[in-house]
């Protein structure tokens, strides 16, 4: 595997562990599971976030990236196995091996990609409403 598939690989993982986080995180904050509204959509055929999900998507989002923008080496490793991970992960086995070896030998690969993950899960927060 090339190193371009192998960062996409490992790239898709994260956004996949930074996502559950969110959800879950979003969930809680807001009372409003994704099973509720998942199938509400509007006329454009995009789902209807109930409005405290929204705001709790956007508050844990930026919770999430400021916590991480200042941490460096294993204040970020710890933040990420900490936090990051303090909800249920669905993760083969491969997958877990492969965040966790990335995580603790290229811990600024994984900060960056998380933090691309981070703003990319925002954007129902300011751009998906109806």
């Amino acid at each position: 595997m090339s190193e371009q598939d192998s960062d996409r690989a490992l790239g898709e993982k994260v956004y996949r562990v930074i996502q559950a986080y969110i959800w879950r995180r979003s969930e809680e904050r807001s009372g409003h599971k994704y099973e509720s509204f998942k199938n509400n959509k509007g006329e454009n055929g995009r789902i209807k976030y109930p409005p405290a999900y929204r705001e709790a998507v956007e508050k844990v989002c930026n919770d999430a990236f400021l916590a991480m923008r200042g941490r460096r080496e294993q204040a970020f490793t710890e933040y990420f196995a900490g936090t990051i991970f303090s909800v249920p992960q669905w993760l083969p086995q491969h997958d877990y091996l492969d965040v966790t070896t990335a995580l603790l030998q290229d811990w600024e690969k994984v900060k960056t990609l998380s933090m691309i993950a981070i703003s990319a899960n925002s954007a129902i927060a300011k751009g998906n409403q109806d």
